[in-house]
C-alpha cells in the first residue's frame, strides 16, 4: 500500500512541478511544447500508473518484461492502428464539427461507435493475440493486468500527438490531461480485461463467451466514447470554462476516477477468487 501511495504522490507532484514552472517562469500564457518536452510529459504518468496497475495483482505477480512489452504494444501497434482506422478506413466525421450540439446523436455515434470501438477493438486485438495465448496468462486477473498495461502505453501515443500537435498548452492543464488520459484509457482496457479474464476460464460454451467478449467490448467503447464527450465539452468546447481550465480537467478527472473505482472493485472480487492466493 505505502509504495502505491508514493507512486500516485508522484502523478501529482508531476502535475504540480508543471505548476510550478508556470509560476516561476511566469508562464500566464499558452506554450508550444517541441518533441522531447511533449514526449517526456506523455511517458511521466504512463510510468507511474504502469508501476501502480502492477502491484494491483498482490498474489502471483505477472513478468515485468511481459507487462512492459504490451505496454509497448498498446503504444506503437494498437494506438497508430486505431488512428489509421479512424483517419483512413472511416470518413473523418470529427467531434469539432461546429453547429452540432454537444451530446447530438451524430456526436454520440462517432464517439461511442468510431473512436470508442475502435480503439478498444485495437487494445483488445494488441493482447488477444499475444500474451492472451501464452502459459503466462493463467488466471481471470491477467486479463486486467495486461489490458491496463496496453491501456497505458495506449495512452502514451494519444497524449504526445495531444501535446506535440497542439498550437499550444498550458503546461499544469497539459500535464493533468496527460494523467488523467492515462488513467481513463487504461481503465477503458481494463474493465474489457475483466471480461476477457473470465472469458478465458470460464466453463461456458464458446458461443456464450464469444458473447461475453463481444459484451466487454461494446462496454469499453461505450465507457470511451462517453469519456470523449465529457472531455471533448468541458475542456475544449465549453466558452464557459476558457478561463477556468481546471474546471474542465476536474469534470475529466472525476469520470475518470468514478471509471477506475468500478476496476478496483472488481480486481479485488478477482484477487480474492485467485487461485493463487495465500491466506494467512
Amino acid at each position: 500500500m505505502g509504495t502505491r501511495f508514493v507512486l500516485v504522490a508522484g502523478l501529482f507532484a508531476f502535475i504540480l512541478i508543471a505548476l510550478a514552472v508556470e509560476l516561476v517562469g511566469d508562464l500566464d500564457h499558452t506554450v508550444r511544447l517541441n518533441t522531447l518536452v511533449a514526449a517526456g510529459m506523455a511517458c511521466v504518468p504512463a510510468v507511474f500508473w504502469l508501476a501502480f496497475f502492477y502491484l494491483m495483482d498482490r498474489h502471483e505477480k505477472e513478468p515485468k518484461q511481459l507487462v512492459a512489452g504490451v505496454c509497448v504494444l498498446g503504444a506503437l501497434v494498437a494506438a497508430p492502428l486505431s488512428d489509421f482506422v479512424q483517419y483512413q478506413a472511416v470518413p473523418p466525421v470529427a467531434l469539432e464539427v461546429h453547429g452540432l450540439a454537444a451530446l447530438s446523436l451524430d456526436r454520440v455515434v462517432y464517439a461511442v461507435c468510431i473512436v470508442g470501438l475502435t480503439q478498444e477493438m485495437c487494445k483488445y486485438a494488441a493482447v488477444r493475440y499475444t500474451i492472451y495465448l501464452s502459459r503466462e496468462f493463467n488466471e481471470p486477473m491477467d486479463g486486467i493486468v495486461y489490458m491496463m498495461a496496453c491501456g497505458t502505453g495506449f495512452a502514451v501515443w494519444v497524449n504526445y500527438h495531444r501535446l506535440s500537435d497542439a498550437n499550444a498548452v498550458h503546461l499544469s492543464t497539459g500535464a493533468a490531461r496527460a494523467v488523467i488520459t492515462t488513467l481513463a484509457h487504461a481503465s477503458f482496457a481494463g474493465a474489457l480485461g475483466y471480461v476477457m479474464g473470465r472469458a478465458k476460464f470460464s466453463r461456458r460454451s464458446a458461443p456464450v463467451r464469444g458473447t461475453l467478449l463481444m459484451l466487454g467490448l461494446l462496454g469499453a467503447a461505450v465507457l470511451n466514447g462517453g469519456f470523449a464527450l465529457v472531455e471533448h465539452w468541458f475542456i475544449q468546447r465549453q466558452t464557459g470554462f476558457e478561463d477556468q481550465p481546471w474546471r474542465g480537467v476536474g469534470y475529466a478527472a472525476l469520470v475518470a476516477a468514478g471509471m477506475f473505482t468500478l476496476i478496483w472493485l472488481l480486481t479485488q472480487r478477482l484477487l480474492a477468487a485467485s487461485p493463487f492466493r495465500r491466506d494467512p
